[in-house]
């Protein structure tokens, strides 16, 4: 056979091992880590698995990594989390092969090793392509960040409505009033106009304060600079209020003395109250003279329960939330902040006795100053973040 056909033969040969060789090697499997520097989870996912991945996949994957305290890189995360499904907000996430997304350094740590190996046995199948890489742009991630903003507002609000409904001031008060109800021996019927009217003032009340106090901030001038400073000073504020509450759980739960308890309506002003309420019982027919107890004694007790209504508002005004946003959230917060409150009045209304009810309050006052602590601490941190 003549040398030169040889030497062609080997040639093509030779290629076609080649070609052959090019697709019969998988490609590698694409990993974006996002990541931020200083998180501790972020360190072990970096310490401990990549180094075992790059034991046992050494040369079959691509490692993408990925800062997310640098803004450029959100969107790409937003991304994947928009096509994988996923709204978890872990401190580290994986991405594999752009469409299967871990979060947390739990979930990657156990379940990464077996994804890969899977990834490349899908490699095998014939047709078998990978995702293009998602994009998102600018506009979009903005979007997306202020709904999960938005999203985590409400759930502030709502939170903050119920606990600050559950607050020892605001049970208290109603349960002196509707003792006040049982003294003066006012029938079944007259007592739930009475009862309705006071939770509606105190609803409708403690909504124009909330809407006030937004309208008055955003009246002063340099209104970022005062928001900000106000946004300081109340969450330190939340500091000593978060461990008086605690400490208020914890002395109460020794002694069961109400007296231990620091955070409460002052005792003058628990007077003040109280002789309040006895002077305007029964003025103008039982719905008028609930209205007017029900929005003077809203007002009064607001230095007890505002302690959870102010931070909420700064938080509120923190978002930049549109004005019909605002008005939302605080119907919600209100709303919440007088269930509570209606719930002891519809026990009282069938049937059930002043004394259970005081029990009832005692019982649960524990929790509910840990309730208190607990938010506390949480729009502490949500305000000087």
């Amino acid at each position: 056979m003549d040398i030169k056909i040889i030497s062609v033969i080997s040639i093509l040969i030779f290629k076609s091992f080649v070609v052959f060789t090019a697709v019969a090697e998988p490609a590698p499997v694409q990993l974006d880590l996002f990541f931020s520097a200083g998180c501790t989870e972020c360190e072990q996912v970096k310490t401990e698995v990549l180094p075992e991945l790059e034991g046992i996949f050494a040369g079959q994957y691509e490692l993408h990594q990925h800062d997310i305290t640098i803004s450029e890189n959100i969107p790409l995360l937003l991304a994947y989390q928009q096509r994988c499904g996923n709204n978890q907000n872990g401190k580290v996430s994986i991405v594999i092969d752009r469409n299967i997304f871990f979060s947390g350094y739990n979930t990657i740590s156990t379940g990464l090793v077996d994804c890969i190996n899977e990834a490349l046995i899908q490699r095998q199948y014939p047709g078998w392509n990978i995702a293009d890489e998602p994009v998102f742009s600018e506009e979009e991630a903005a979007e997306a960040v202020s709904a999960r903003a938005s999203a985590m507002t409400f759930s502030v609000v709502a939170i903050g409505g119920l606990v600050d409904g559950l607050n020892p001031c605001a049970i208290s008060t109603l349960i002196f009033f509707i003792s006040l109800l049982v003294l003066a021996k006012v029938n079944k019927r007259v007592r739930l106009m009475v009862g309705i009217s006071f939770i509606f003032a105190s609803f409708v009340v403690y909504t124009a304060m909330g809407l006030g106090f937004i309208y008055a901030l955003r009246q002063a001038p340099s209104f970022d600079l005062v928001k900000k400073v106000v946004e300081i000073c109340i969450g330190l504020g939340m500091i000593p209020l978060a461990y008086l509450s605690f400490r208020d759980a914890f002395l109460f739960r020794k002694s069961t003395r109400p007296d231990d308890v620091t955070l409460k309506i002052p005792k003058r002003l628990q007077d003040r109250i109280h002789s309040y309420m006895n002077s305007r019982l029964g003025v103008g027919g039982p719905i008028l003279g609930g209205l007017i107890i029900g929005a003077g004694v809203t007002i009064l007790e607001s230095v007890c329960t505002g302690q959870s209504y102010l931070p909420v508002l700064m938080y509120m005004l923190k978002g930049n939330l549109s004005h019909f946003y605002s008005w939302t959230l605080l119907i919600v917060y209100n709303l919440l902040f007088v269930l509570p409150l209606a719930i002891v009045f519809i026990c009282f209304h069938r049937g059930m006795e002043v004394t259970a009810l005081i029990s009832w309050s005692k019982r649960n006052l524990v929790v509910t100053k840990i309730l208190l602590g607990l938010f506390f601490t949480t729009m502490a941190i949500l305000l000087l973040w």
